[in-house]
């Protein structure tokens, strides 16, 4: 007696997170903790997609040597007035430290996509400065980039994205 192939549910394409899923599940038969194990689950498949997400994120970057911790710095200079932006205001946009910023900064200037420019009124004022080879890679780049978050998310309906990132923010206002 044969067995319709339709009367099965599809079987889904194997995932980098199998391994440690089966490890869990087989640890938690061990343990007969679930529940338990049931949230260790979570919040490891949290980091894992996060680490996935991060690299998929910086791929389109590796060929100009940035990763999205520098274009995000650059589309913040961006969208700034003048795509002028003081080193401090740079730090509180990104939640990052001014160490960090600094680092950030030198790493966009040696790529020539901004400049330090002095405030007018007080030349020790420093600003970042978006470039014109700047300006010209954040406009060039921006639909590219844009298609490439919106093909992350396809496999999902507006609905979905909706409550994911509802959720999501629920997760961080938690953690917060």
């Amino acid at each position: 007696m044969s067995t319709s192939l339709s009367s099965q549910p599809p079987s889904k394409p194997p995932s980098s997170f199998d391994s440690f899923e089966q490890a869990m599940k087989g640890l938690s038969h061990r343990l007969s903790s679930r529940g338990v194990m049931r949230e260790s689950v979570i919040a490891r498949l949290i980091q894992h997609v996060a680490l996935q997400l991060n690299d998929y994120m910086n791929e389109p970057f590796k060929a100009h040597g940035l990763n999205t911790t520098l274009w995000t710095s650059m589309v913040v200079i961006y969208a700034s007035k003048n795509h002028c932006l003081k080193p401090s205001e740079l730090s509180v946009f990104m939640n990052s430290s001014r160490t960090n910023s600094t680092r950030v900064a030198r790493e966009l200037q040696r790529h020539a996509f901004v400049k330090r420019v002095a405030d007018e009124n007080d030349r020790r004022q420093l600003f970042l400065q978006l470039t014109p080879k700047g300006v010209t890679f954040v406009e060039a780049f921006l639909p590219k980039r844009r298609a490439h978050i919106k093909h992350a998310l396809e496999e999902f309906t507006a609905k979905e994205v909706d409550e994911f990132e509802r959720l999501l923010h629920k997760l961080l206002h938690k953690l917060d």
